[in-house]
């Protein structure tokens, strides 16, 4: 797919390049792993959410539901998300580590190519180019704005003009509150002051 068109998928498709340049990485053995693999949760947890306010909400308004598995990918979000966090408590000289970096490329990998191979063509073929042209501006706007902050431990937060949108706590780990569930919350809280349903830049 073209990753040059500054449409959603184009935008999406550039930053499945440098997520994937990130995990080649992180395949190759060095000192560097550990301080990488914090590189790789904030831009994980960046893109994760940026792609639940932006692509999953237009897959659901414009792709027919029997067409397409728009919650396959909070299963490859939350396998990620769980790797990620073992990965936070695990020493990167040790062979645990060599096997989870192992397994997040793999994950991370099918994650990609689902929505590529699978999400991104019905999408293209079901929504209009302004629609997607509009996203992909407000995807690439998120993506320069919104930071990940660093909490107690190894927990983060991504922050977007003061909303915290996620609160990734990898000490919880089952207990943690689904992602879905908080950032429904979050637009929930929104709906009554504006009704579109997708994030942008404050006026």
């Amino acid at each position: 797919m073209n990753g040059d068109d500054g449409s959603l998928i184009g935008v999406l498709v550039d930053d499945h390049r440098r997520l994937g340049d990130l995990l080649v990485r992180l395949a190759a053995r060095g000192p560097a792993r550990g301080r990488l693999v914090g590189e790789m949760t904030d831009e994980l947890l960046r893109h994760v959410v940026a792609e639940e306010l932006y692509l999953y909400p237009a897959v659901r308004e414009v792709v027919p539901e029997w067409a397409v598995d728009s919650t396959q990918h909070v299963d490859h979000d939350a396998r990620v998300e769980r790797i990620l966090a073992d990965l936070s408590v695990t020493k990167p000289d040790s062979h645990a580590f060599d096997v989870l970096i192992t397994r997040l490329i793999v994950e991370s990998r099918q994650a990609l190519l689902h929505e590529e191979q699978e999400v991104f063509p019905l999408l293209a073929q079901h929504a209009d180019g302004r629609l997607l042209a509009d996203l992909g501006n407000m995807f690439q706007a998120f993506s320069d704005v919104a930071g990940v902050e660093r909490t107690c431990g190894t927990g983060r937060v991504v922050r977007f003009h003061g909303l915290v949108l996620h609160r990734w706590e990898p000490d919880l780990g089952a207990d943690a509150e689904p992602f879905a569930d908080r950032l429904v919350a979050v637009q929930d809280g929104r709906s009554q002051r504006d009704p579109t349903p997708y994030l942008s830049l404050p006026a």
